[in-house]
């Protein structure tokens, strides 16, 4: 068996070494760097790295974005199975010979989901939304869709049956959603495992500075996934899940992390949410994803006047959300504001 492990590099310096390290197997591999326009000493590094091992594969690209770094991966790739890399993270030693043992034990098993962790003083914490798939177990997306919330490309061992999937190029927020649902959509069986396999690192602001910085362009991608998402899924449960993990466990933080940093709500910021929300209402939606969204405005948002309030509760009365009038509003709903903030504020939003 001949393992492939892609790796989508931009401006990594200080942290591909520590990746490819990483990589431990005593299986045959190949390692693809693909360099996707770096303009620090990427390049160098994994170029006096490759001299000292003929298994890795440096492929360069202009600048074009993880996915398009990751399908051209996946167009060069030979191997009869493989696995995906940041360049920032790192596998768990010892751990992908684990995951191909899972592998080769069923013949059915086309993938296997391992568990992620992030380092938290110096140790390794796996992820508490993972909870409900933390074990052994033999499924499928029909009867288990709780499998959606390893919604990444990490911590994952792929047949080389979904080589020809592809990462959306066209968007930069959730762009692996519709690779990984079509895998899973398309999987025979697949094996879930408690054991921790992969590792990230987060570094400093770059998750929530990044996601504040694109709020507008973000939520338009979200809802651009989402739609794709739904598409694919076919039954009732695996869209209310689906929903579940994007709506409420990344749009509402998304949300609530911009309003955060820019608490004063503005008629553009309003209008561009209650566009979301009546996209989710188009669709299969979970219940408490749409008032966790509905919350996050409301709580995390500072400034309404009664033209903005106005806005946002006539678009949400048109998709069947009742509001109370302004003056109530501001009398029983506002007052929350600090019991929310109180307990939001240690949030996070979670890397799949």
């Amino acid at each position: 068996m001949k393992l492939s492990i892609i790796i989508p590099i931009f401006n990594a310096e200080h942290t591909i070494e520590r990746a490819i390290r990483s990589i431990d197997t005593e299986v045959s591999h190949e390692i693809i760097c693909v360099n996707d326009g770096s303009t620090d000493d990427s390049l160098q590094v994994i170029n006096k790295i490759a001299r000292e091992n003929l298994n890795i594969k440096v492929i360069n690209q202009d600048n074009q974005g993880a996915a398009a770094a990751r399908n051209h991966g996946l167009e060069q790739m030979t191997g009869d199975v493989f696995m995906f890399l940041d360049a920032d993270d790192e596998f768990l030693t010892c751990r992908i010979d684990h995951m191909l043992k899972y592998y080769e034990k069923h013949e059915d098993v086309e993938i296997v989901i391992g568990q992620m962790a992030r380092e938290e003083h110096g140790t390794w914490v796996p992820i508490p939304t993972h909870q409900a798939i933390r074990e052994e177990k033999v499924v499928n997306l029909s009867e288990y869709p709780e499998i959606m919330q390893s919604i990444g490309p990490g911590a994952k061992l792929f047949s080389q049956r979904f080589k020809d999937l592809r990462f959306d190029t066209d968007v930069t927020f959730c762009e692996e959603h519709t690779f990984i649902v079509q895998a899973f959509k398309k999987a025979r069986d697949i094996q879930i495992i408690p054991n921790l396999i992969y590792g990230y690192n987060l570094e400093a602001n770059s998750v929530t500075a990044s996601r504040v910085g694109r709020f507008e362009e973000y939520l338009h991608d979200a809802q651009t996934v989402r739609s794709r998402v739904m598409e694919i899924l076919r039954l009732p449960a695996e869209k209310l899940y689906y929903s579940y993990r994007m709506d409420h466990l990344i749009v509402s933080y998304l949300i609530q992390n911009y309003l955060t940093e820019h608490r004063q709500l503005t008629r553009s910021i309003v209008e561009k949410v209650i566009h979301y929300i009546k996209h989710m209402n188009s669709t299969d939606y979970d219940g408490g994803a749409l008032f966790r969204i509905v919350d996050a405005v409301e709580q995390a948002g500072t400034g309404w006047t009664k033209d903005i309030y106005s806005i946002w509760r006539e678009g949400l009365i048109n998709t069947g959300i009742g509001r109370p009038h302004y003056y109530i509003f501001k009398a029983k709903v506002l007052p929350k504001k600090v019991k929310f903030s109180s307990k939001q504020k240690a949030k996070k939003i979670l890397k799949r």
